[in-house]
């Protein structure tokens, strides 16, 4: 599933719950080796990958890191570039 503006908020956590599950597993992990290695519960695990809470954005951080996603942020929020009047 394609994440856009249209879809609702459950939607897109339940997309990326699903996203991130899908590389945990591809990096043959247990969800409690991923807590481990991130430091964040493993119940946190559970939670964001079924979408069914949003966990808090320093654990999601901490789980992008594990898995290695940190640089695809610097493509989902660009470096402000200087504006006409700066």
């Amino acid at each position: 599933m394609r994440i856009t503006g249209e879809l609702t908020d459950e939607a897109i956590l339940r997309e990326l719950g699903t996203r991130l599950a899908s590389l945990r597993l591809r990096s043959n992990r247990t969800q409690a080796d991923l807590a481990s290695q991130a430091g964040v519960s493993k119940r946190t695990i559970e939670r964001l990958e079924s979408g069914a809470v949003a966990t808090q954005l320093s654990g999601f951080l901490r789980i992008c890191r594990a898995l290695d996603l940190l640089e695809g942020f610097e493509s989902f929020i660009p470096r402000a570039v200087p504006g006409p009047m700066e």
